[in-house]
């Protein structure tokens, strides 16, 4: 009786083998750690809910290897030559991962704009996910050299697409956080396919309180469409840590050219330059003739087409001081304003006081905008006075979060630079260039990233800011070629279309045929395809080797930051709280190596007490000579323990057979 109320309660059980039950129990287990390594998310000021799907463990415990990325003269610009500005040709997550020695996030150290074009899921894209998110990390761990990641088409029919277009962001995301500078910003472009899941990883990896904006980007309108036109795109914008970004603002405020907005991100007003530039040619050809340059203005204004940002500046008026508009609110939105008399200046009778009162609450200060000719009267007192402001003084103003511009000029735009056909929908550059001018306070030294590189747009907007203002502002493109691209082979899609982009650009050479300005600047072309290799390892500088070390560490550690700095030996600890150190000597020839000894163990040892790690302490260095004690350290061979742990061994095994 007792069996069978068993079997009744728990049918599935009965139906499980041995290997499944133990499947399913790690698959709790680590369902377990997860919850308690994510515990602190909503203590932090993430949602109270968390993206979840299969495929997550895999995220959590996966190494990624790095790889070497080698440069190539041949395809640089100027050839043989190249520049500060970088084209990789290779997998961008391999990539990501090889480029944090470089470029790891810090206070003053990594990369001020991340920006991703990702695919978009619609059932036409092509792209890389682990195929193998089904398995449990146990599993993981013994499938790990057989299966790798994969590419195919995923269609809008497939029920795991949504899963694998996860599992391909998830670790992309991550990696591109880590390269982020403290005040660095993440913008990712996507459409309402899979925005709600990009959405919530954002949240997780950034968290929620990093937020800055939705962008909305109306590119186009379907007339065809059965019930309404979606031709709109989103951006996500996210801070790496907003209250970095906070503090920069303050900063940014004391200086004279953000001042007058207090620091907070400005644009020039739509059409304001242009604007400027024909009252200058006006009032330069008048010789400041006020009536005369008034009617150049009005012409000009109304030979503007509709749809000309220009065309809605309500600066149209001239005087002596430049272009001005009159009709400035005085009235206090609080309805809590000053009420005392303003006198008409020709009738001296008091003027109506605005229903708030006046915004400005002493007097003096409204006298002082009279004397000064900022009030604009009426006839006579019974017409409100109003402000006179001028467009060289307000020509900023702040981003919305809708952008209107119609994606057809980009097309023709790179139609011109490349010929017809080479890629269907390119991303608008200067769209982007205000952006990215926008979220560094115009930093001419800026540095930016892009792993889908696509069409080179990143690169183009970049080149166009720094022709622009002369500034110095750097590049780095990542593209992996698209397979279903039937007119360029893969293996020469980064340099036929990411990088002859750039190369037409900084040329002036474009397809059309006609003259165009050579846009300043060079690049260097580099080929990642081959992961590191043994010979590499032990090539690597100390801070380079670090990273290996706590990239593998962090891997362990379900993706938490295990860097410790300030120390000679120690350079991090494990999710668990033990130390890892390292002993390691840039430059030293094979005979020569730097190895652990007592003394430089007992070095580490103190200063693991200064830190506050636990013991054990893993150290890695090449050789041991100190004596063994685990229960104060754990000694990690370099290159073999490295190895090991990117399943990178038989690898090398297989390459010292097929030299021999």
């Amino acid at each position: 009786m007792n069996k069978s109320k068993n079997q009744s309660a728990l049918p599935i059980l009965q139906t499980l083998e041995k290997e499944e039950l133990i499947r399913m129990v790690e698959e709790l287990q680590e369902e377990k750690l997860m919850r308690d390594t994510f515990g602190h998310i909503s203590e932090t000021g993430a949602n109270d809910a968390m993206l979840m799907w299969r495929g997550r463990n895999r995220f959590l415990s996966e190494t990624v290897r790095p790889v070497n990325i080698r440069e190539l003269k041949a395809k640089s610009y100027p050839v043989g030559v190249g520049g500060d500005h970088r084209i990789i040709d290779g997998d961008n997550l391999s990539v990501m991962r090889s480029l944090l020695s470089e470029f790891r996030g810090g206070p003053k150290s990594g990369i001020d704009v991340v920006y991703m074009d990702p695919p978009y899921n619609t059932g036409k894209d092509t792209f890389a996910y682990n195929d193998n998110f089904r398995f449990s990390r146990a599993e993981v761990e013994q499938l790990r050299n057989a299966i790798g990641r994969v590419e195919k088409i995923v269609s809008l029919d497939d029920p795991s697409r949504h899963t694998k277009w996860i599992n391909h962001m998830a670790p992309r995301l991550y990696a591109a956080r880590k390269l982020l500078k403290d005040t660095g910003v993440i913008i990712v472009s996507i459409d309402e396919h899979e925005l709600p899941r990009l959405w919530m990883l954002m949240e997780e990896m950034f968290q929620e309180r990093n937020r800055l904006a939705t962008l909305i980007w109306e590119r186009s309108r379907k007339n065809d469409a059965n019930y309404f036109s979606e031709g709109h795109e989103y951006m996500l914008v996210w801070a790496k840590d907003k209250s970095a970004l906070d503090e920069k603002m303050k900063a940014m405020a004391q200086t004279d050219a953000w001042s007058g907005s207090k620091g907070k991100w400005r644009k020039p007003k739509d059409g304001a330059e242009e604007i400027l530039t024909a009252y200058a040619e006006a009032k330069l050809k008048h010789h400041g003739d006020i009536g005369k340059i008034q009617a150049e203005m009005d012409a000009y204004f109304k030979g503007l087409p509709d749809e000309h940002p220009a065309k809605k500046s309500r600066f149209k008026k001239v005087d002596g001081r430049g272009l001005y508009r009159s009709d400035g609110n005085l009235n206090k939105p609080e309805q809590n304003g000053a009420r005392y008399e303003v006198l008409h200046p020709v009738t001296q009778k008091p003027c109506t006081i605005p229903s708030g009162g006046w915004r400005y609450p002493n007097p003096a200060d409204m006298q002082a905008l009279i004397d000064d000719k900022r009030i604009h009267f009426g006839e006579d007192e019974k017409k409100k006075p109003s402000l006179i402001t001028y467009l060289h003084e307000q020509d900023m103003e702040v981003r919305t979060s809708v952008i209107q511009r119609v994606s057809q000029p980009s097309v023709q735009l790179l139609e011109a630079v490349l010929g017809k056909g080479e890629f269907s929908s390119p991303k608008d550059s200067e769209v982007l260039a205000e952006l990215f001018n926008l979220v560094t306070w115009r930093d001419p030294n800026a540095k930016f990233f892009d792993p889908y590189g696509g069409s080179g747009t990143t690169g183009h907007a970049v080149l166009a800011m720094n022709a622009e203002d002369g500034g110095n502002r750097r590049f780095i493109m990542v593209e992996n070629g698209d397979p279903t691209n039937r007119k360029i082979p893969r293996d020469e899609y980064t340099d036929r279309l990411t990088a002859e982009r750039i190369r037409r650009l900084m040329s002036g050479h474009w397809a059309d045929g006609k003259e165009h300005p050579a846009l300043p600047g060079g690049f260097t072309f580099y080929e990642a395809r081959r992961s590191v290799s043994r010979k590499s390892i032990m090539a690597s500088n100390r801070e380079n080797m670090a990273d290996i070390i706590l990239q593998l560490v962090e891997e362990d550690s379900n993706r938490q930051d295990c860097r410790v700095d300030g120390y000679e030996y120690l350079i991090g600890k494990t999710r668990l709280g033990f130390g890892i150190a390292l002993v390691w000597e840039e430059g030293k020839r094979k005979g020569e190596v730097a190895h652990l000894t007592k003394d430089i163990r007992s070095k580490i040892m103190e200063e693991a007490r200064r830190a506050g790690v636990s013991r054990p302490v893993y150290i890695y260095a090449v050789a041991n000579v100190s004596p063994i004690n685990d229960t104060l350290y754990r000694f990690q061979q370099i290159p073999d323990s490295l190895l090991a742990r990117l399943n990178m061994l038989e690898d090398e095994a297989r390459d010292n057979e097929d030299e021999e």
